[in-house]
């Protein structure tokens, strides 16, 4: 992978989503098209949204490789997304820097999140006016010129445990472990017909056989 274009993971939401603590509904779509990925395409990174690698079979492995491996996270963890702060977390504790948490100004910051740099932006609306989206989208670019050009440790489980090793991952070892959860799922899935077919069929031994090992 040695010369390939960096890679930007982006953890967000989709669609329009509500801010359950303020009740605003927020385009989250939005952020992405006129802030997040117009900035991180101008830094010279090939920006990949969770959804763009989700495939049925190996969507945790995927997101687990990307969340390690990514050259940059950005995580908007706007409208308390669960997901996005579980997968923030994760890249947390994989990554010691080079990665960028933002969220919609009138939300939330959660006390585990209150001391660690957050970039701000404001939604107008549902949408985002074309003077902030053109604010953001700058001063998103200049933060990441800056982490591209100066990694330091932005991850607090790296800050406080400073001697902690990043874990590492190869190619090979990626490959690996693709194959093993696609030869997994081929076999829950097979399991799941049988157990399927035996109940359709009111062979009720034999089903509860396949839930079992299910």
């Amino acid at each position: 992978m040695s010369g390939a274009q960096k890679i930007c993971f982006v953890v967000m939401g989709f669609g329009k989503k509500t801010d359950y603590e303020s009740g605003r509904l927020l385009d989250l779509d939005a952020t992405y098209e006129a802030i997040i990925q117009p900035a991180v395409e101008a830094g010279g990174y090939r920006c990949i949204r969770a959804n763009e690698i989700l495939h049925s079979g190996v969507i945790d492995v995927r997101m687990y490789e990307m969340l390690l491996r990514a050259d940059l996270v950005v995580a908007d963890i706007s409208t308390g997304n669960v997901n996005a702060v579980y997968e923030l977390g994760v890249r947390h504790a994989l990554r010691p820097f080079s990665t960028i948490v933002m969220k919609e100004k009138q939300g939330k910051l959660h006390f585990d999140l209150d001391h660690t740099a957050t970039f701000m932006y404001e939604h107008l609306g549902e949408d985002i006016g074309s003077r902030e989206a053109k604010r953001a989208r700058a001063d998103l670019g200049a933060l990441i010129g800056d982490i591209s050009e100066n990694p330091r440790p932005d991850s607090p489980v790296y800050t406080f445990i400073p001697f902690l090793r990043q874990p590492t991952f190869t190619d090979e070892e990626f490959e690996e472990v693709l194959a093993d959860a696609e030869e997994a799922q081929e076999k829950f899935s097979a399991l799941l017909t049988k157990a399927e077919e035996a109940a359709d069929a009111s062979d009720h031994l034999t089903a509860a056989k396949k839930f079992k090992a299910l």
